[in-house]
């Protein structure tokens, strides 16, 4: 009888893709077949560190970087993130921080790590219900059983969107917007900060000049997409 029923409910209500809505998503997937294969993957590790050149603001403090997609603005990858940060489909975020996870990270000797999401203000994370790099961080910890400490930095000002800005308005405007959390330890261990999109790396540079004042044993950072 219970089989009926889940049968039943699989018909009524089937399981669709978190992106489109529309069709199935592929076994042990998401995502469907159509979707996955809109997405420009990332390869190797070496090919996301290739994708940082000309980002001047990139801090030279990061030991590693790894990222999932390439990212285009009007690209399939600009509308996920925008379903994630915007829409209210956080379990994409997850999703795709699991799939991060395992395409780019998991063969990698991070298991020292803690996962640090780049924070939102406050105003804007109760406005909108989460922090889509918090969910990614998630997904990712899922996966890896990595641990987060999501209010190791501490976001001081409420800032509007990024995106429009260009590189010397980022860097004044990001400047002072965050700040280490004063209740941990000051020697910091090994550190993997996350978030959505690296597009000039202003936001890595405010994130890590403030992480840098707990002497941290290294610092890390993944993102599901990095500009080209």
């Amino acid at each position: 009888m219970t089989r009926m029923l889940e049968s039943l409910k699989n018909i009524v209500f089937p399981d669709l893709c978190v992106a489109c809505r529309v069709r199935r998503p592929t076994v042990d997937e998401e995502l469907c077949r159509s979707c996955l294969s809109h997405l420009p993957f990332i390869q190797l590790p070496e090919d996301a560190k290739a994708a940082l050149a000309g980002k001047d603001q990139f801090p030279s403090e990061v030991s590693s970087f790894y990222s999932l997609f390439y990212y285009t603005k009007e690209s399939y990858v600009a509308e996920l993130i925008h379903y994630i940060k915007y829409d209210g489909l956080h379990d994409i975020g997850r999703y795709l921080g699991g799939l991060l996870w395992r395409r780019q990270l998991s063969l990698l000797r991070l298991d020292k790590h803690v996962l640090v999401p780049v924070p939102i203000h406050p105003k804007k994370r109760k406005r909108r219900g989460y922090n889509q790099a918090e969910e990614i961080a998630k997904g990712i910890s899922q996966e890896s059983g990595l641990p987060i400490i999501p209010d190791l930095l501490i976001r001081t000002s409420d800032t509007s969107s990024q995106t429009k800005k260009d590189q010397a308005d980022r860097t004044k405007v990001l400047e002072h917007a965050f700040d280490l959390n004063p209740s941990y330890d000051s020697q910091l261990g090994k550190i993997l900060l996350i978030d959505d999109v690296v597009t000039t790396g202003s936001t890595i540079a405010a994130c890590t000049s403030n992480l840098l004042k707990g002497r941290p044993e290294e610092i890390a950072v993944a993102t599901l997409g990095v500009s080209i």
